[in-house]
């Protein structure tokens, strides 16, 4: 089993099937047998994947979206970050902070469980982001989010990286018991939480040398 240390670099990285659609680095915080914690700050760089013509996957057909080859495009964190991903959950959340460092909302991801892996060069943890999530606002009231995108690239099972979508929805309703129950993590730990000075901030006109290699699975 791979640990990774605290401080350590990880890129997370969101599969869409075998392809890489997006890449974050961020900072080990903490990681045992109950889970990972990683923090993102402001600024950070971070890539998408897009087509080579550089439209987005808004603006393709989904079949044309996962068979083409793709690049990746840089974007910059517009807000720190802190990713909790417990283990073997079929999802992560996370704590949004603001400028000045004070937390602003909860935001919980469904996705495959990470599966963490180490080479010689870079560190990483590989998922499949299931584009259904829930918005949790600071007092606990909460919504889905991208519920359309999620029921549309349903109806193409061929082309699509989910797979059941009931594991799905059951991933978001523990959730969401959580959330109205209060529980963790939505019972204000971490929410003051501050990153280790020495870590910085990463940032990078290329992705890291090995961030293409073949999923972990």
């Amino acid at each position: 089993m791979v640990i990774f240390e605290s401080g350590e670099l990880v890129c997370v990285r969101h599969f869409q099937n075998r392809q890489i659609g997006g890449l974050y680095p961020m900072r080990a915080v903490r990681h045992d047998e109950r889970g990972l914690l990683l923090w993102c700050s402001r600024g950070t760089s971070g890539w998408h994947l897009n087509r080579l013509d550089d439209l987005t996957m808004a603006q393709v057909p989904l079949a044309e979206w996962v068979t083409g080859p793709k690049r990746p495009m840089a974007f910059v964190a517009r807000h720190s970050v802190l990713s909790w991903h417990p283990t073997g959950a079929d999802y992560s959340v996370r704590w949004f902070f603001d400028a000045e460092g004070h937390f602003r909302n909860w935001y919980a991801n469904l996705e495959r469980p990470g599966v963490a892996w180490r080479d010689d060069h870079l560190a990483g943890l590989d998922t499949a982001d299931w584009d259904l999530d829930i918005w949790v606002e600071a007092d606990r009231t909460w919504r889905w989010k991208d519920e359309d995108v999620f029921a549309e690239r349903l109806t193409q099972p061929e082309h699509y990286w989910v797979e059941d979508e009931a594991r799905v929805r059951q991933a978001g309703r523990e959730v969401i018991d959580l959330v109205e129950a209060g529980a963790f993590p939505f019972d204000g730990t971490w929410c003051d939480f501050r990153p280790d000075p020495a870590w910085g901030t990463e940032t990078a006109d290329e992705p890291p040398p090995g961030w293409d290699r073949p999923r972990t699975w």
